[in-house]
């Protein structure tokens, strides 16, 4: 049966630790691609100042250019409301028949999954696959339940980012560079004086 990955998030900003999760996805489980789906509203961000989704689409659009085995659904984008996991992954298994879904996050969330909207049906809809990292051992209740594949490790986030850009800090080598461009046309995370 076919294997497509699926990497939700807010994308504010992607970054080359997003490209590189994937491209390991890719290569580690033998996926045939990876679906990238930015959240409308983020439960976990709700109270949170995020980009526009005009903006987010834009970067993550720049972002992919040039890999063939990405593409990005607008799937949570056109949905109305807070972006849950579970929705998402129903509306994927009604839409994509017979393919095994692969529910990608990287190792530092996999203790947080108990806190998320119906964490156990998430589980009967797709496969959660986390990015692990040397000697790293999982926990949480669900720990038991998530397939580990190998990935270099990277430490880059998107709060990172955010917070290096507002401080006039350099981000060379964090993004891709076409990111970093549309960051700095447009003037995103600088803070307002």
């Amino acid at each position: 049966m076919p294997r497509i990955g699926i990497l939700g998030g807010t994308f504010d900003p992607p970054h080359n630790g997003h490209i590189a999760l994937a491209l390991a996805a890719l290569n580690e489980l033998g996926l045939e691609k990876v679906l990238f789906i930015p959240a409308r509203i983020p439960p976990h961000k709700s109270n949170k100042v995020v980009s526009s989704k005009e903006d987010r689409l834009a970067m993550l659009e720049l972002a992919l250019t040039g890999h063939d085995q990405f593409e990005i659904s607008r799937l949570e984008l056109d949905r109305e409301g807070t972006s849950y996991t579970i929705d998402t992954l129903k509306k994927l298994k009604k839409t994509l028949p017979g393919i095994d879904l692969y529910f990608l996050i990287g190792a530092d969330n996999i203790s947080e999954i108990e806190n998320w909207h119906q964490p156990e049906k998430i589980f009967k809809e797709a496969i959660i696959a986390a990015a692990g990292r040397p000697g790293f051992i999982p926990g949480g209740k669900f720990a038991g339940q998530i397939e580990m594949f190998k990935m270099n490790p990277t430490d880059i986030s998107s709060s990172g980012i955010r917070e290096k850009i507002g401080g006039n800090r350099p981000v060379t080598g964090l993004l891709p560079p076409a990111v970093e461009q549309y960051i700095e046309k447009k003037g995103l995370y600088k803070k307002s004086e």
